[in-house]
């Protein structure tokens, strides 16, 4: 077997992993490392196919705990936001695309480690939009369309289902808008479908073994976020570092 099947096939199944563990954090997780591999242009469409998968079979099992109404607002918001996002991906060069991809990483799992307070002080349609949008390009750009959204909705007054069911009714929504995109860019190539018909099996088990492993969190109370988001901080700063000079 091609070894970069193999690499890609183990980082999908990581990426599948790390979503049924917590909930979000497939493209966080297969982006970085993928692009790596195979450069952003070919890793973003590959995420981009398995975070619109990976959301299906949650807002199927979650659905009457999703804020219909704030996750369709969120979604208005990233819709056009999802073809500029995909226009840079397809105009810009790669190294621009993977040092703001670790910029947002950084940026991002620190907050997640050391915030103790939401990011946003109150809640509007005109924020609702603009966490929509900014989810939108990053999401079609560089593939990271979660840290906009994610802070938004730990502000809200939710139950832990109703925050992750959103979210993933968010993300399935904003998922079909990017892909689209990107195949109106013409990013969707048969290596990219290739690619993603490989590692499937992968991705399967890898989704399998974190909705287990979710299991066993809940049982014994350990914070895995905490320690994605220390991964997720490396990866990040190893972007940032290698395309800072080019």
């Amino acid at each position: 077997m091609d070894t970069t099947i193999i690499f890609i096939s183990m980082i999908i199944a990581l990426a599948g992993f790390t979503q049924g563990l917590t909930g979000f954090g497939s493209a966080l997780v297969s982006v970085p490392l993928l692009s790596l591999i195979v450069g952003a242009q070919t890793a973003v469409p590959i995420a981009g196919i398995f975070g619109w998968l990976v959301t299906l079979p949650v807002v199927w099992k979650m659905r009457h705990s999703i804020q219909r109404q704030t996750g369709l607002i969120l979604f208005a918001g990233s819709i056009p936001a999802s073809f500029v996002g995909a226009k840079l991906l397809a105009t810009m060069p790669s190294q621009y695309i993977l040092l703001t991809m670790g910029i947002v990483l950084v940026m991002s799992s620190l907050h997640s480690m050391i915030s103790t307070k939401p990011l946003f002080k109150k809640t509007s349609v005109p924020i609702t939009v603009g966490a929509g949008f900014t989810s939108g390009v990053l999401g079609a750009s560089v593939g990271e369309s979660g840290p906009p959204v994610i802070a938004y909705t730990s502000m809200q007054p939710w139950t832990a289902d109703q925050t992750k069911s959103t979210l993933a009714f968010f993300f399935m929504l904003q998922m079909i808008g990017a892909n689209i995109s990107f195949w109106n860019e013409g990013l969707i190539t048969e290596q990219v479908v290739s690619h993603v018909i490989s590692a499937l099996p992968a991705f399967a088990v890898g989704l399998t073994g974190g909705m287990i492993g979710y299991h066993y969190l809940q049982k014994y109370k350990i914070d895995y976020h905490k320690i994605v988001h220390s991964f997720l901080l490396v990866i990040g700063c190893m972007l940032v570092f290698k395309n800072v000079s080019f």
